[in-house]
């Protein structure tokens, strides 16, 4: 299958496969890790961060930063390197899996798996991909959290969004940009609900300008570092890998309880490279957090480790 043969050997061949992952300790499948210091972690904000407020109102950013750590250890030991041999051995055929997740999935899992929240009055949910508000509002309705920020980058999406946050009075703080390793604006072609950063041709919709900024600048401002969050969902047609990478290069990753993402491989031309970006984002996550529940290639979430 596509895997094995983007790393130049052959499917059914486990044991040098499973070698050659122990062999490449700080490279899996061409990608480089990332390698942040200290000095990355910085209060001098762009301007569209500059009036995020931390959702802990009694918390400055300046006073949280100072408790973020970088990750000294992004590369894979050699067990963790074998372990995601296995993951792209049984993630192979991915066209298949999904098929196989979307005829069990409960679709109203993403927001009704978190109704014990209710029970938690100051519980809080960051939502990456607002779109145009579907999630939102269910969650919303299903945990009675009354801090909620929701990200969307799109501006004809973002109107959408914040026009229905008015029209159901819901207590939601929107903000107009979307997150990724490095601070940048992007034109991309409007593809309805499949919109991504990772597809850049246009569509008869027309082009749009999205302004993305630092994750781990945006965490920082939120006062995450300080603080825990409850649940970060994400749905950002492909951003997820980048998003999580970068949570996880630092401790900002340790006080997120809850992690739901919606993996994404449609927006890669080569289906190899989802597939080592996906087990590689899982290996990441396994350090801190375990899996909560899983519909392969659709949506999973993820808890802290020690949470009952």
């Amino acid at each position: 299958m596509f895997g094995f043969y983007m790393l130049g050997l052959r499917e059914g061949e486990g044991t040098p496969i499973q070698q050659e992952f122990v062999l490449r300790e700080t490279v899996l499948c061409g990608m480089p890790f990332t390698r942040l210091t200290q000095k990355n972690l910085t209060l001098r904000m762009p301007k569209e961060l500059q009036s995020v407020k931390p959702i802990h109102v009694t918390t400055d950013a300046d006073k949280c930063i100072g408790k973020v750590k970088v990750n000294p250890q992004m590369e894979f030991s050699k067990s963790e390197n074998q372990t995601l041999y296995y993951c792209i051995q049984k993630n192979a055929e991915v066209s298949r899996l999904r098929t196989e997740s979307l005829n069990r999935l409960d679709r109203s899992l993403t927001s009704s798996y978190y109704k014990f929240l209710k029970n938690k009055p100051d519980a809080k949910i960051v939502e990456i991909g607002g779109y145009v508000g579907n999630l939102m509002s269910r969650l919303i309705r299903d945990t009675g959290v009354k801090t909620y920020v929701v990200l969307e980058p799109v501006p004809s999406f973002y109107k959408k969004l914040t026009d229905r946050i008015q029209r159901e009075a819901l207590a939601v703080t929107p903000y107009n940009f979307g997150l990724g390793k490095k601070e940048t604006e992007l034109t991309i072609g409007i593809q309805g609900d499949g919109t991504s950063l990772k597809k850049s041709k246009g569509s008869d919709k027309g082009k749009e300008t999205l302004k993305i900024v630092k994750v781990v600048d945006f965490f920082v401002q939120l006062g995450i570092g300080c603080h825990r969050l409850d649940l970060l969902t994400i749905n950002c047609e492909g951003c997820e890998f980048d998003v999580i990478e970068m949570l996880t290069s630092t401790s900002l990753v340790e006080n997120i309880d809850y992690i739901q993402f919606q993996p994404h491989n449609s927006v890669f031309n080569d289906a190899g490279t989802y597939l080592c970006l996906y087990c590689r984002l899982r290996r990441f996550l396994s350090r801190t957090h375990e899996v909560a529940y899983e519909y392969p290639h659709i949506w999973e979430t993820w808890k802290r480790k020690g949470i009952s």
